[in-house]
């Protein structure tokens, strides 16, 4: 399910950083399908892309203008982790919603 809006993007985002740190709760916005595809990532992966996203979420959140910065911590994230699907679309979400 891709996000329909800017906050449903940070919502599934955060969502992922909890099902990747293994925290609770991690909300219902996630899929099945997409929980499994995360717990499916090596565990050292896991950590790195929990802290690429958290980075992201902090420019998403605090700087949402900062495009420049976005754009960086968005094509980072897409290098090492763009094969994993529920990744995938909610960089692709990003890209939509944050930078027009």
């Amino acid at each position: 399910m891709s996000p329909k809006n800017a906050d449903e993007t940070i919502s599934k985002i955060d969502s992922m950083i909890r099902v990747l740190s293994k925290a609770s709760p991690h909300g219902n916005i996630l899929e099945q399908d997409d929980i499994k595809a995360l717990n499916e990532v090596e565990s050292e992966d896991q950590l790195k892309l929990a802290d690429r996203l958290e980075d992201m979420i902090i420019f998403l959140k605090d700087e949402p203008d900062n495009k420049r910065k976005i754009l960086e911590s968005h094509d980072l994230v897409m290098d090492e982790f763009g094969h994993i699907e529920p990744v995938r679309d909610a960089l692709s979400s990003v890209k939509s919603y944050f930078l027009k």
